[in-house]
């Protein structure tokens, strides 16, 4: 059973987490907090596996709270706020995931999916934290310097990824960007749920696949929301076949 502590000043927002935990079989709500005062009470008597924490109350944020957790036993951490902004501080704090309202079902399930992995990875009692496999984390955003600015990009906003030399060119449906990353990294870090390798030098959102098409010689091309076309390599075309749940 996953022992779960809410801490948000809202009491819809916390009685919205609530009801979309119902979901989960294995979630027990042990208490509802407030404010930081209230979630540091609980915290010094119960033991969590899991945090959702809001980033802003009256007097603490979450990253105070998050940084109050029993080192022996390191509970997952999901930020729930209304706030974009704070995403890069929260993955630094080692949070599991970053969930900004308002979110559906299907979101919450996915952050509880990597939670369950958290706590999959976590040390035992007898072994030192210091010594425990640090958990796969997923890239969920993407901070871009554009002319002055940082604009954020949500990775599950992104079409498809092309490599361009030893950089990456991220592609959505309101424009393109250029990052300094390999594709083989960026690969590794975005789920693989929904991120599929189909090219040696591409990578496709599966959710935004539009339809397959079928070349004269048997070759398939990908053509994505936005009507822009991917070819699929055929050493990459199993683990698309995976994906889809059926053969091609």
């Amino acid at each position: 059973m996953i022992r779960a502590l809410i801490v948000d000043d809202e009491p819809l927002a916390r009685s919205r987490v609530r009801l979309l935990a119902a979901a989960h079989p294995d979630v027990e709500i042990i208490a509802e907090c407030s404010s930081g005062r209230e979630a540091s009470q609980v915290m010094a008597s119960e033991t969590p596996d899991l945090l959702f924490l809001d980033i802003e109350m009256p007097d603490a944020d979450g990253f105070a709270i998050a940084a109050e957790r029993d080192p022996e036993r390191t509970p997952a951490v999901v930020f729930v706020t209304a706030h974009e902004e704070f995403a890069l501080q929260a993955f630094e704090a080692s949070a599991v995931d970053y969930l900004v309202k308002p979110f559906a079902q299907d979101r919450f399930d996915r952050a509880m999916e990597r939670v369950r992995r958290f706590l999959g990875h976590r040390a035992s009692p007898a072994v030192p934290v210091a010594h425990a496999a640090a958990p796969a984390r997923r890239r969920e955003r993407f901070a871009i310097r554009v002319r002055g600015q940082v604009l954020f990009v949500k990775a599950i906003d992104l079409e498809s990824i092309a490599a361009e030399g030893n950089y990456a060119r991220l592609n959505t449906s309101e424009g393109s960007y250029l990052i300094r990353e390999s594709l083989q990294n960026l690969e590794g870090e975005l789920d693989p749920e929904l991120f599929v390798r189909v090219h040696r030098s591409a990578i496709v959102n599966i959710e935004r696949v539009r339809k397959l098409l079928v070349g004269p010689e048997g070759a398939f091309s990908i053509v994505l929301q936005s009507e822009a076309t991917v070819s699929l390599g055929p050493t990459y075309r199993e683990r698309l076949e995976q994906l889809l749940g059926q053969k091609l």
